[in-house]
């Protein structure tokens, strides 16, 4: 687009000289002979008429150009601020997803962590490390099968098994005040409920990472 632009700016200079090269360029003729001199202003008058007709022709192009030139810088600058360009420097500033802590970390109605692996961790711990002015969130999941708790309930458990998460980054470094817990319960499945395989991606804690602007 800005080749485009640049060609018709060319052209509409060319045209611009081409338009003083004739105006300055009219014939003159000299005669000492005033039987001739009828016939030289008729020819002059000829000249000038037609020169006349070829610089308004030029002026109507370049006037033409000139209003293509504008709308052509107008679609350029609509581009440069595409919406499309704005979504995507709002989407870089989403929450990214870090690590899903999933399969057997948990057992079906506990908050114990029951196996994670420590270069999980470690991987984890370097990643939030390198983003310092970075928000953490650990969002807990659970799958349908009740707690068979009364004080616990599965909305409870996810935000334990959050908290759970939480207090190992904690123990890695990862400032307390960086994090934030959230329980989803089993509202957000990702795998079916109907089998223990399903239910065993249900049983996951994600945790996500929301940089500030500029932080990418």
């Amino acid at each position: 687009m800005r080749l485009i632009i640049i060609g018709l700016s060319v052209i509409f200079f060319t045209l611009s000289v081409i338009v003083m090269f004739k105006a300055l360029g009219l014939p003159v003729h000299k005669t000492s002979y005033q039987d001739d001199w009828k016939d030289v202003t008729s020819e002059s008058n000829d000249v000038i008429k037609k020169l006349t007709e070829d610089q308004d022709a030029s002026r109507a192009l370049v006037a033409d150009l000139q209003v293509t030139i504008a709308q052509l810088e107008g679609k350029l600058a609509t581009k440069e601020e595409d919406p499309e360009s704005i979504k995507t420097i709002v989407a870089e500033n989403k929450p990214r997803t870090l690590t899903v802590f999933g399969g057997g970390t948990f057992r079906s109605g506990a908050d114990v962590i029951n196996d994670v692996a420590v270069s999980t961790i470690e991987n984890l711990v370097e990643e939030i490390l390198a983003f310092p002015s970075s928000r953490v969130v650990i969002e807990g999941h659970t799958d349908n099968i009740p707690t068979g708790r009364l004080s616990r309930n599965n909305m409870d458990l996810s935000l334990l098994r959050a908290k759970a998460i939480a207090d190992i980054l904690v123990t890695h470094g990862v400032s307390l005040d960086r994090i934030s817990e959230i329980g989803y319960g089993d509202t957000r499945p990702i795998g079916s409920n109907d089998t223990e395989e399903g239910r065993a991606i249900n049983r996951r804690v994600e945790v996500k990472l929301i940089p500030e602007e500029g932080e990418n």
